[in-house]
């Protein structure tokens, strides 16, 4: 398959097979995903633990295969798991593989063939590319609540629903994992409109308090009414960037330790649960400093939280 899109066996065999793959037309997260995924299966092969995650790493190699639309071609040389591995590595050569090049698969494809960790990566480099589409998140979080990572799927729909927070199957989506807390529902929380929405109604109430003043209108009901409507959005809005404007991030795994000191061995005095949502401080090294309202502070590994 490999030798299909890059002919220079050089080029396969190091750290620019992504890039490799890339200028043959590959999508860039696949490409990303095909090059870590190659790692990971030499790893299994190769390592001193041998092939202890075969099957697990096989399913995947399938799914990415089929939405390739390379399984036909190999599908009859596969016996059991392990010969996955093997043909995965490189031992096929071109001409047993179809072309590939022609059929470079969307985030979309990948997710309906099953393949969520590819799905996840490209969905996760749109969003990185356009950061204030909401949908790119969504599908992201939809991808990830797919594959059982409930804390990143929590931290993806909650950055769209901040972009589109009356978004009907957005709302749906974060029902699916509520906050296991009441400190992490009220973090976390979205309300009705995002604060430049409620600075339009504001803005939108004065200047018809204004017309009306302007114009000498007698109507005091008028008057209050509207000053009301643009006092209220103000504060409002005022809340909701206030809460945004936090430095929030959520747990992605499970049982994450809130160690007492940057080190790991320090003692763990609490654990947050995936979705859970922490205020984050200062940094040392890989160590994030955290706390929360309940008590909860100490440092956690930073890979182990998404900030919002």
């Amino acid at each position: 398959m490999l030798a299909s899109y890059v002919s220079d066996p050089f080029a396969r065999d190091g750290d620019g097979l992504a890039q490799a793959l890339r200028a043959a037309g590959v999508d860039s997260a696949v490409a990303d995903h095909v090059k870590r995924l190659r790692d990971r299966l030499r790893a299994a092969r190769y390592g001193p633990r041998g092939l202890g995650d075969a099957a697990e790493l096989a399913e995947e190699i399938e799914q990415v295969l089929r939405v390739l639309g390379a399984e036909g071609s190999i599908g009859a040389r596969r016996p059991h798991a392990i010969v996955t591995v093997l043909l995965t590595i490189g031992i096929v050569g071109a001409q047993h593989a179809a072309p590939l090049q022609s059929q470079t698969p969307s985030a979309e494809a990948l997710f309906e063939a099953g393949a969520l960790r590819a799905a996840a990566d490209s969905f996760a480099a749109r969003a990185a590319r356009e950061p204030r589409d909401p949908a790119h998140w969504y599908n992201l979080g939809a991808t990830l609540y797919r594959a059982g990572a409930d804390g990143k799927a929590t931290a993806a729909w909650i950055r769209a629903a901040r972009l589109a927070p009356r978004d009907p199957a957005i709302r749906r989506a974060l029902r699916l994992l509520p906050a296991p807390d009441p400190v992490t529902e009220q973090l976390l929380r979205v309300g009705w409109a995002t604060p430049a929405e409620w600075g339009l109604v504001a803005a939108g109430g004065w200047l018809v308090v204004w017309l009306l003043v302007a114009a000498g209108s007698r109507r005091r009901v008028g008057i209050a009414l509207f000053g009301a409507v643009a006092l209220g959005a103000s504060v409002v809005g005022g809340i909701e960037w206030r809460r945004r404007d936090q430095a929030i991030a959520v747990a992605i795994a499970d049982g994450v330790p809130v160690r007492a000191a940057p080190y790991g061995g320090a003692s763990a005095a609490a654990s947050v649960p995936a979705g859970g949502a922490l205020l984050v401080g200062r940094r040392y090294g890989p160590w994030v400093e955290v706390h929360r309202a309940d008590g909860i502070h100490g440092w956690v590994l930073g890979e182990e939280i998404a900030g919002l």
